[in-house]
């Protein structure tokens, strides 16, 4: 049986969407390591002191395939201003993972997730989940689903000041 392409596409957007309203984002960004796609470790403690955007993800989500350009671009932007991009890939295949970024041009640090890093955040309801984290540690904003560059510029120019 043949779906109709509009049933596709509401699937297809479905799937990158939350399935319930999204939990409200932790005070404070939580403490968590994991595992890089080259294999290194990664410590949320390599942010303290650092305006961090973590962005949840998958290598089958297209709104995170759009979105993505546009955080290396931030990162480019404000690094030297103390940005710091991570993604946090739900996909398990590290290889995979890299070789997506590699084909978007993404340069920034890409991590494995875990269940438990995900609960730390609050749990991850729909991809993309990205959140806005100060200098001091405190979530400042999430995001559930595609989100313009520019709107997260705005919001990180504040932080970054």
């Amino acid at each position: 049986m043949r779906l109709p392409i509009a049933s596709l596409t509401l699937a297809l957007l479905a799937s990158c969407r939350p399935a319930a309203p999204p939990a409200p984002p932790p005070d404070r960004m939580p403490a968590f390591e994991l595992k890089d796609v080259a294999g290194g470790r990664f410590s949320s403690e390599e942010l303290r002191g650092k305006v961090a955007l973590v962005d949840f993800w998958m290598t089958t989500c297209e709104p995170c395939r759009r979105e993505m350009p546009g955080f290396e671009q931030l990162q480019n932007e404000y690094r030297e201003r103390g940005l710091v991009v991570i993604g946090i890939a739900l996909d398990e295949d590290a290889a995979e993972v890299a070789k997506f970024a590699r084909e978007l041009g993404v340069h920034y640090r890409l991590l494995l997730s875990s269940e438990d890093v995900q609960a730390r955040w609050g749990g991850i309801q729909g991809i993309p989940t990205t959140f806005l984290v100060d200098r001091s540690g405190v979530v400042r904003k999430k995001v559930v689903g595609f989100e313009y560059k520019e709107e997260f510029e705005k919001a990180l120019r504040e932080l970054l000041r």
